[in-house]
């Protein structure tokens, strides 16, 4: 990568970070639409998902399906709890760890 190429991306990366920062905080006193609202709800549990299927899928070997179905499977039981990410995500690690340990030992 050329040292302008690099300038050039950094530079893009804070802007977008910038707005990313800037937009909701400029717009936070209005009242948002309550169809907006309920869309907004399900982002967290969206970006979760999304986030464990990429991590096992690049973390365990792809012969290991069970082990990833059942990680997943505790996460999205363990999300419709309240108390926010941090169980889902402890389960399904804790279960992920589980089926390396049982596979490799």
């Amino acid at each position: 990568m050329r040292p302008f190429d690099l300038v050039l991306f950094v530079l893009a990366a804070a802007l977008g970070t910038a707005l990313i920062r800037y937009l909701p905080a400029r717009y936070a006193h209005r009242a948002a639409d309550p169809r907006l609202q309920r869309l907004l709800q399900g982002v967290p549990a969206a970006a979760l998902g999304a986030l464990l299927v990429t991590s096992f899928n690049s973390a365990l070997p792809p012969h290991y399906l069970v082990t990833t179905v059942l990680a997943l499977a505790l996460a999205a039981l363990l999300s419709w709890r309240p108390g926010g990410v941090l169980w889902p995500v402890v389960g399904a690690v804790a279960v992920a760890a589980a089926g390396l340990w049982l596979h490799l030992g």
